[in-house]
């Protein structure tokens, strides 16, 4: 059997697709004015924090997204705020350091106007241990480990509302009040299992 010559494609619309390919190189961040910046007063004793824990979130988010390190993260993050025009004060590496061990990450959701039409499914991750590793290198049985991510889905935003994980022998059954718990009491909720 004859192998199938490939299509080929011509580009016929040059400018267009010129100014497609720099649109990919773009970079947009945004910084509300209006974010709190400095750290509230906590009522304890001690030094008090300088920074909230929106601008440790921002400055972590900005490291992780670049794939940079902490210094480097301090730097660009001076350079954004400084182009903008803002005059905060940037947390050093340090800082940084010790506090992404402590943060509460904060993911902002919409919220809905009705009740919220929660979907829930659950999808399987492989963990590949030393094990599995082994069998491939020496040959021998091989021996998987699955961890289960139970998800709760608003239906109207597609938003993650709920997560939970688990050990693969657990169902979505016995996880879901654990589900339920984590969408706020004031916002109804109707459940069906994603089909």
């Amino acid at each position: 059997m004859s192998r199938p010559t490939p299509p080929t494609y011509k580009t016929k619309n040059w400018p267009a697709y010129n100014e497609a390919l720099k649109r990919r190189g773009s970079l947009t961040i945004w910084f509300d004015p209006e974010m709190i910046w400095d750290a509230a007063p906590t009522g304890k004793r001690g030094r008090q924090p300088t920074y909230s824990d929106t601008a440790i979130q921002t400055c972590l988010t900005m490291k992780v997204l670049f794939g940079m390190a902490l210094r480097q993260t301090t730097g660009f993050v001076e350079s954004l705020l400084r182009l903008i025009g803002l005059n905060w004060a940037v947390p050093d590496f340090s800082t940084l350091s010790r506090r992404q061990k402590t943060l509460a990450v904060n993911i902002p959701y919409r919220g809905s106007n009705g009740p919220v039409h929660l979907l829930i499914d659950s999808t399987g991750i492989k963990v590949e241990g030393e094990g599995e590793w082994n069998a491939r290198k020496h040959g021998g049985p091989k021996r998987r480990v699955w961890r289960k991510i139970h998800l709760g889905i608003d239906d109207q935003t597609l938003e993650v509302r709920a997560l939970e994980i688990t050990g693969s022998h657990i169902g979505d059954a016995p996880v879901m009040p654990d589900l339920l718990n984590q969408i706020p009491a004031d916002e109804g909720f109707c459940c069906r299992k994603a089909a």
